[in-house]
């Protein structure tokens, strides 16, 4: 049996997962009318890391959740990765407002418990 050749992959991340997350940043950047050439290059990058690290994971948790065994796993992970390229920016916005948030203090009542 000849071997299969393994997926192309950058650093250890699938091509495919930085492919699929490209095009969901450029998707969501190219649906925000206004802002300069490096914004939208800039909300392209961030979705690309976002799916390239987060598909794997994803694809895992939307196999289960789908519970189509006649659905390509290559497909699940192509879907998956380009949601979370569209999303990235999004998640890493509110990801930043909430360490913000923590730096100045925990939110009220948060922490610590009531005694």
């Amino acid at each position: 049996m000849a071997d299969i050749p393994p997926d192309p992959a950058i650093m250890g991340l699938k091509l495919a997962h930085l492919a699929a997350g490209f095009l969901g940043g450029l998707a969501r950047s190219l649906t925000r009318p206004g802002g300069s050439l490096v914004r939208h290059i800039c909300t392209a990058l961030v979705g690309t890391v976002v799916a390239g690290y987060g598909t794997p994971i994803g694809a895992h948790f939307a196999a289960r959740w789908l519970e189509a065994p006649e659905v390509p796993a290559a497909s699940i992970e192509g879907m998956v990765g380009f949601v979370l390229g569209l999303t990235g920016m999004s998640l890493c916005e509110a990801a930043i407002r909430w360490v913000k948030i923590w730096r100045d203090g925990a939110p009220p009542g948060f922490w610590p418990p009531a005694k």
